[in-house]
């Protein structure tokens, strides 16, 4: 009877271990630097499919297949890490997926036939996509995943920012040789700083156990199991807007005779404005919860996507561009929250990446098919107000079952 208040406080230790493993300003730091690799090339699509354009003399409709390369890497290499993350060395994953971002983007110069370029930007996005995911799985071992995944927003959307500022500066000197060899030598110092990251989640030393508070049996089990995937479907659909538009805005800009300076410049302002969006989703869920901000923010989205496809022309460049840039964050802190207070051990937040990857592989093409049908970008934009449309259909009904199941989870911050 003695042993048992030791063993209590033994395990106590293990946990506290653990928080203290990956809540280091170090594992944070490592992870968040990690995601620079993973989130480059989706950020700078834009001035990347610009870029490939100019220097390259590729038709819309093979820049749509170039696009979804990228994207579809992403998705497999998010998958792969998924599969691997909690089986294997997450440093030595990672390195992995580093150096196949820095393989594929240095073949990538040497490649400037159609074909082969597909096959090395899929290299690049599966890179990409192991070192994204490897970001997450390690802030999500964090005590206050809310505080890092905030810190990850942040500082990304500051490279970002700096990526649509540089990016014009390399492009005109170099081409779009000189972008690729910029996510290179963005990717190559990461590798420095892997050591720091935790090397596995589920150790004698690393285990997290969840409070009683934030996972119980009379809290969830009653929620069905079709929810959480159809909240990953809406995230797949809301992602087709978001491949579609990032990938294209920039081409139209150009078609509607919009200054190159005025193009970079409200990408990268719009950037710097989305920053607010993480202050603003905090202070949201407090007060009303996370559903019911995300159907306002996906309707606001169908309505922004309309007003570009009624007329592309500065004042409605500018509008959709920095109305993307905030809801963007915006409803991706919400679908990760939403999905979180539905399932707390993470299976299906972990998915999100793929989900993400995927609707970012398809909707370029798909927008490169209706461009090739000379159906115009405004076509595009039509696309991309559907896909937001489905997916707030899609969160208004699991914002409903929600409320007649549980309406704790349905309006939990």
């Amino acid at each position: 009877m003695e042993t048992m208040p030791h063993a209590k406080e033994e395990s106590e230790n293990i946990i506290a271990h653990s928080v203290n493993v990956f809540d280091r300003p170090s594992a944070i730091f490592a992870a968040v630097v990690l995601g620079f690799a993973g989130t480059g090339v989706a950020m700078g699509m834009p001035l990347l499919v610009g870029s490939m354009a100019k220097s390259l003399g590729f038709s819309e409709q093979q820049l749509g297949w170039l696009a979804s390369s990228d994207m579809a890497g992403l998705f497999f290499g998010s998958i792969l890490a998924a599969l691997l993350v909690t089986r294997i060395n997450r440093r030595v994953l990672a390195a992995a997926g580093l150096l196949l971002v820095m393989l594929g983007n240095y073949a990538s110069t040497q490649n400037p036939d159609l074909l082969a370029l597909i096959w090395c930007r899929l290299s690049a996005g599966i890179g990409a996509g192991i070192c994204y995911s490897t970001c997450t799985a390690s802030l999500a071992g964090s005590h206050n995943t809310a505080r890092t995944f905030s810190i990850l927003l942040f500082v990304l959307v500051l490279m970002n920012a700096f990526i649509f500022y540089i990016f014009p500066i390399i492009e005109g000197k170099w081409g779009v040789n000189g972008l690729f060899m910029f996510y290179l030598l963005e990717a190559a110092p990461i590798l420095l700083v892997l050591p720091w990251l935790p090397r596995r989640c589920i150790d004698a030393g690393d285990e997290v156990v969840l409070d009683d508070e934030t996972e119980g049996p009379s809290s969830h089990l009653h929620v069905p199991k079709v929810l959480p995937r159809l909240c990953l479907a809406a995230v797949f659909s809301f992602y087709l807007l978001v491949g579609a538009y990032w990938a294209f805005i920039e081409r139209a800009g150009a078609a509607a005779n919009i200054a190159p300076t005025l193009i970079s410049g409200t990408l990268t302002w719009a950037q710097l404005f989305s920053i607010s969006g993480t202050a603003v989703t905090i202070w949201l869920a407090r007060r009303f919860g996370q559903s019911k901000p995300l159907l306002f923010a996906l309707l606001l989205m169908v309505v922004t996507m309309l007003v570009l496809a009624g007329k592309v022309d500065k004042a409605t460049f500018v509008f959709s561009v920095f109305s993307f840039s905030f809801f963007w964050i915006f409803i991706d802190v919400f679908q990760l929250g939403t999905l979180s207070n539905i399932d707390h051990s993470g299976r299906y937040a972990a998915l999100v990446p793929a989900f993400q990857g995927i609707g970012q592989a398809v909707a370029p093409t798909l927008a490169g098919t209706l461009l090739s049908y000379q159906l115009g970008y405004s076509s595009v934009m039509v696309m991309c107000a559907l896909a937001s449309a489905v997916a707030l259909l899609i969160y208004g009904y699991v914002y409903r079952e929600l409320l007649r199941v549980s309406p704790d989870i349905a309006d939990k911050d």
